[in-house]
């Protein structure tokens, strides 16, 4: 006979075994990733698709679209020859590669028409490289909004497949063709020329800035150069005026007011002409498709700057690493400070003498000095401008490491505007007026709350 308490262990063995089994099984079943039962509706490759065709069969009065591959990249031959935009092209040919079938259903005549298939919203046929033809019909989304009722190949059964192929099929014409104003990569450009009514522009890039070479020998600003480029890289037409012009000079592009010329670093040409004014619109042409379309006003604007805007207007340029002392003279005294030389990433004041010693946070004079921008550069300054210099009001000198001094003289200011020149040029910089007054350091301010 078992006794009372060897039972009531192996009764609590028992539990305890089953709820490890319990817990064991319920915890392989969370950590298991569910099994993928969905099947690809079509066995293919994105690379062989070499045409396909975009339908609308509930539109009648929509024509076809035919997209062709030529030379690696998508063209539409009807119901308009013209590039394709290659990007949605491409990506309605890789969402029929990689399109899985979720959920198959019978497909009889009443169910079709109850799916949106007879007719269908869309339709897509294509063919590969072996000469195979495929075909896809695309009716309605399903309840949840997230797949969409589709006939694969003729097949007699209805596929759910995602909702994104039905977006793609659907696009108008407008939405398919190739809208980049010029195709120009502008990472990769290595110069340009610029025609516009306020004369010709060339700039070259050299390194890490750009430089004119014509009209005048001057750097460029390179944040108005890049958001030029950038600009016209990114934008797109407005609207087609005329896929096949019979003549230019309607569009003002027999004699454009505007040329722009890129050439690549591998020596390729990107051009954009602009005409004449359409309402709020330019009409342009890129001289290597046959289309003229219209650009935006914004875009014109970018693209009518002149040498005096597109041109660099810092003031003074120097590497902050390389500048070894700062002497400045305003209205609120003189200061002089340096790195120190035991410790070359910290500076201290060698004068006025009540600061001597203290260490200074040098971002405080460096940062201003290096920011300072004009908002117009005088290459040739009258000479009452040039005599405010005489007595400045500001007088920043910075000396390098190799013991070249820079120095920057700065007027008074007259009335919104103070004038800047810096040694060794003869132009003038026109500041606004606050650039005295930010330059204008009291030297304790200057100073560190903690000192050596």
């Amino acid at each position: 006979m078992i006794k009372k308490s060897t039972l009531v262990v192996v009764l609590c063995a028992l539990i305890l075994g089953a709820a490890a089994y319990y817990f064991e099984q319920r915890q392989e079943r969370k950590s298991k990733p569910p099994e993928d039962t969905t099947k690809p509706a079509f066995s293919i490759s994105a690379s062989e698709v070499t045409s396909f065709t975009l339908s609308h069969p509930t539109k009648p009065g929509e024509p076809p679209i035919r997209f062709e591959k030529r030379n690696g990249a998508w063209k539409i031959l009807q119901p308009v020859e013209t590039e394709a935009d290659e990007p949605t092209a491409q990506g309605i040919v890789d969402q029929l590669a990689e399109a899985r079938v979720s959920e198959t259903f019978p497909g009889g005549p009443d169910r079709r028409k109850a799916y949106g298939l007879d007719p269908p919203e869309s339709s897509i046929e294509f063919q590969l490289q072996n000469g195979a033809k495929h075909s896809l019909l695309i009716g309605d989304k399903d309840f949840a909004g997230s797949s969409v009722y589709t006939i694969v190949d003729g097949a007699q059964t209805v596929s759910l497949l995602p909702e994104s192929l039905s977006s793609s099929a659907g696009k108008s014409l407008d939405d398919l063709c190739d809208r980049a104003v010029l195709h120009l990569d502008n990472g990769n450009v290595a110069s340009f020329v610029l025609k516009n009514p306020g004369g010709e522009l060339d700039i070259t890039r050299d390194k890490g800035d750009w430089k004119f070479s014509n009209p005048a020998s001057a750097l460029a600003d390179k944040d108005s150069v890049d958001s030029l480029l950038s600009m016209l890289a990114t934008a797109k037409m407005a609207s087609i005026a005329s896929e096949r012009p019979e003549n230019l000079s309607r569009y003002g592009l027999a004699s454009p007011a505007v040329t722009f010329t890129a050439t690549t670093n591998s020596g390729q040409k990107s051009t954009l002409h602009v005409g004449s004014k359409d309402g709020d619109t330019y009409f342009a042409r890129d001289p290597s498709r046959t289309t003229v379309f219209r650009i935006q006003k914004d875009l014109y604007t970018k693209l009518t700057q002149k040498f005096g805007e597109l041109r660099d207007k810092k003031v003074v340029r120097f590497a902050s690493d390389d500048v070894q002392q700062v002497h400045i003279e305003s209205a609120n005294g003189a200061l002089t400070a340096s790195r120190k030389k035991d410790a070359p990433d910290e500076w201290m004041m060698d004068a006025p003498v009540d600061q001597k010693g203290k260490s200074v946070s040098s971002w405080k004079f460096l940062d201003p000095i290096g920011n300072l921008k004009a908002e117009e550069v005088i290459d040739h300054p009258a000479a009452d401008l040039v005599a405010a210099l005489a007595k400045p009001a500001v007088t920043v000198v910075l000396t390098a490491k190799n013991g070249q001094q820079t120095t920057v003289r700065i007027s008074k200011p007259s009335g919104d505007f103070a004038y800047a020149q810096v040694t060794g040029n003869s132009a003038l910089f026109k500041l606004k007026k606050q650039a005295v007054t930010d330059l204008s350091f009291k030297p304790a301010d200057l100073v560190l709350a903690i000192t050596n």
